[in-house]
């Protein structure tokens, strides 16, 4: 017990984060301050994402089309760092001012960014809870919200991609590890459209 008393006793009052110095983990405390929850750039999100596990809304949008099952997908920015020009599900993190909506629903700041994503474009229904995934990505660390919903058929844009979901393990610029989720939703989503049926 004295051993171990004496050691703590040895342990500089400030630790600064592992590889800093303690000016720079104090220069690092103050930028960070500046944060404010809202939108940040993708060089700073990245870097955070890396370290940081991240949780995430994926929406799975589908449709069906001559009996297959199709899903939305759009492309990331010319500029991804992680995913540059390649095409993935809609989807967005949990920011936290999310939490400071005025109905007190954090998911509904996430959907709306989504809707803003795929143009604005209106969900036909509220998204479907499937469930989550714990990954690790080439991002980072994430616990991915799983959704599925659809769209209204004259909503198309130029900018989207349907795309069959058994296909798209054979797609070279989807994200694959997204496949997972999109497989998990398809599932839930052929069986709610069988419920439909009369």
């Amino acid at each position: 017990m004295k051993e171990l008393e004496s050691r703590n006793h040895q342990l500089p009052e400030y630790l600064p984060t592992e590889g800093f110095t303690p000016k720079e983990d104090q220069q690092l405390v103050d930028i960070l301050k500046k944060l404010k929850g809202e939108r940040i750039s993708t060089p700073v999100y990245t870097e955070l994402a890396r370290i940081l596990p991240q949780t995430t809304v994926e929406i799975t949008i589908f449709r069906i089309k001559n009996n297959i099952i199709e899903t939305l997908l759009i492309s990331r920015p010319k500029d991804d760092i992680v995913w540059p020009n390649m095409l993935h599900t809609p989807g967005s993190a949990i920011r936290a001012s999310d939490f400071d909506r005025p109905d007190q629903n954090p998911l509904n700041g996430a959907f709306a960014r989504i809707q803003q994503e795929i143009s604005n474009n209106e969900f036909l229904f509220i998204p479907r809870p499937v469930g989550h995934l714990y990954r690790k990505v080439k991002r980072g660390a994430e616990v991915a919200d799983i959704y599925f919903t659809e769209i209204p058929d004259n909503s198309d844009k130029d900018s989207y991609v349907w795309y069959p979901v058994d296909k798209l393990s054979q797609n070279p610029r989807f994200i694959q590890h997204q496949l997972e989720h999109v497989l998990l939703a398809a599932t839930q989503y052929q069986q709610y459209k069988n419920n439909q049926q009369p």
